[in-house]
């Protein structure tokens, strides 16, 4: 999936917010880029792209990202009769769906 095709996903995760620049949405896709290949490639720092198979994944990321900005590490919030509380603010949920590559031996 190029570039454009994840930045108009991560779009469509988040309802088209207009706050939801193209620049904006590949920062997140970034930031969850870098997530995700410390977590697939713990060993190997010279990786720089994830396997096809996990890009929606890394999307969803993005846009859960962008959608928590403000609020990082909220537990509980409450305004206007709207209660907010991140279940998984570490986001393992999603991060459990990886599965680390590592070499055996030399």
């Amino acid at each position: 999936m190029d570039n454009a095709a994840k930045i108009a996903m991560v779009r469509v995760f988040v309802q088209n917010d207009p706050d939801a620049t193209d620049a904006t949405i590949a920062v997140y896709l970034n930031l969850a880029l870098g997530i995700m290949l410390k977590r697939l490639y713990p060993y190997d720092k010279t990786k720089t792209e994830i396997p096809a198979c996990y890009e929606t994944d890394q999307c969803e990321l993005a846009a859960r990202k962008f959608l928590r900005r403000g609020g990082e590490g909220e537990i509980n919030h409450e305004e206007n009769g709207v209660n907010r509380q991140y279940d998984s603010v570490d986001d393992a949920d999603i991060l459990e769906r990886l599965t680390p590559f590592a070499k055996v031996g030399g």
